[in-house]
């Protein structure tokens, strides 16, 4: 039996972040994948395609390999485009055989946990692939923070990023928000903390740097949280590697009363290059379980997270794909270690973690980044809301068990194509 590739496209399109989708084409067959956000991936089609058509889509290990020794000297972002196309290929082979995904890995959970990213009071403003703030008509009229930032041309994330405090980060903003999550069926909240207070100076935030009054502030924000959802709602913090070694400790002193489930991101340890020893320090004075791995893309690196005593992995599987992922919940599996994705996609993404999360033994919830998107649910079929009472329901379609709808992505992007 063979499979054999015909075809690669790929598009981009900007929602809250920018959704790359991967075609992978056997003559009328095809699969459809999701590449995690990077700036050129549609720049890598011609060359991807040279390498792909002729293969055989069933031997995806010896595709995978390829590409990677193809792109030796690419840098990091050609993984997004291989885990695109890796997922394009499970979908594609486990439509062809009819049956779904998680069935083909194996998978037994059919209902998947979601936790959904709050962000602040408001949803986190749309970004590009360079983490800038950009504008769109459906922004206008969504539950969204605006104009946080004082200079438009820095990314959101890290340490020469200037911000304005505004209500969205009061405490009452945050608490608010956590009781309309909850009263929708989240059983698991994630917010950022890596926000402007009313007392933030600008030398500090270069330094990666808090004052305690900063910190008081966060820690303000989480008690009203938690007085808010009570003790039966897993409550996460966001720091987006934003702080330095002492500071994230004083984070982590302060939060401990409020048993959050995790802190995430708290330096710069893994961005691009690694340096784990910062977070092996972290952790050693923090009871609240680290979780890191967004910024990974390998098993072998996750093997290598294993000495910093981190606690809760958080692979992005638009970054790793099928392969890759399967490992790295097989190596949490080992060790104990809760496996809770990262995931800041459209559907597509998003239903092949959650089918990837059907594998898992120590799974905690899969990651929902598109709640304050108003297509999120619109731009598939057949037509469903894919998440339902903080659960992600796998069903007997095969492949992922949804599609692209071309028509209603049209409405919001005329030039699709894929």
């Amino acid at each position: 039996m063979e499979l054999r590739i015909s075809d690669l496209r790929v598009f981009t399109v900007q929602a809250n972040f920018e959704w790359t989708f991967v075609r992978i084409y056997s003559g009328d067959y095809y699969g459809t994948g999701e590449a995690g956000p990077a700036p050129g991936l549609m720049g890598m089609v011609n060359g991807f395609r040279r390498l792909l058509v002729g293969e055989d889509a069933f031997k995806v290990n010896r595709i995978i390999e390829k590409l990677r020794y193809a792109t030796l000297y690419s840098g990091t972002t050609t993984h997004h485009l291989i885990a695109g196309i890796t997922i394009a290929l499970y979908d594609l082979i486990s439509k062809y055989l009819n049956v779904p995904l998680y069935k083909l890995l194996g998978g037994d959970r059919e209902r998947i946990r979601v936790y959904v990213d709050a962000h602040g009071g408001k949803g986190l403003e749309a970004i590009d692939s360079l983490l800038l703030p950009i504008r769109l008509s459906w922004i206008e009229n969504a539950e969204i923070e605006k104009d946080r930032l004082v200079t438009q041309n820095n990314p959101v994330s890290g340490r020469l990023s200037l911000e304005k405090w505004n209500e969205d980060y009061s405490p009452e903003s945050y608490a608010k928000r956590a009781r309309s999550l909850v009263n929708e069926g989240f059983t698991a909240i994630k917010f950022d903390l890596d926000i402007p207070t009313p007392f933030l100076s600008e030398h500090r935030v270069r330094s990666g740097d808090l004052s305690l009054k900063d910190i008081d502030y966060m820690a303000e924000i989480i008690r009203a949280v938690r007085d808010t959802v009570g003790d039966e709602i897993d409550i996460m913090v966001d720091l987006h590697w934003r702080y330095n070694v002492n500071t994230a400790i004083r984070i982590c002193k302060a939060l401990e009363p409020y048993r959050l489930r995790w802190i995430e991101d708290p330096t710069t340890s893994t961005i691009a290059l690694t340096n784990f020893d910062e977070l092996k320090i972290i952790s050693s004075y923090c009871s609240i379980p680290i979780a890191v791995g967004e910024t990974l893309y390998s098993s072998v690196q996750f093997k290598d997270l294993l000495s910093t005593n981190a606690r809760v992995w958080t692979p992005d599987i638009a970054k790793t794909g099928i392969i890759e992922g399967r490992k790295i919940s097989e190596i949490a599996s080992i060790y104990d270690i809760e496996f809770s994705p990262h995931n800041i996609g459209s559907p597509i993404a998003t239903m092949a973690t959650a089918h990837l999360s059907s594998l898992s033994n120590t799974l905690g919830a899969v990651e929902f980044h598109g709640h304050d998107v108003p297509f999120w649910n619109d731009i598939i079929k057949p037509k469903r809301k894919i998440i339902e009472h903080g659960f992600i329901t796998l069903t007997d379609e095969p492949g992922l068990g949804i599609d692209l709808d071309i028509d209603v992505m049209r409405k919001y992007w005329k030039d699709f194509e894929v």
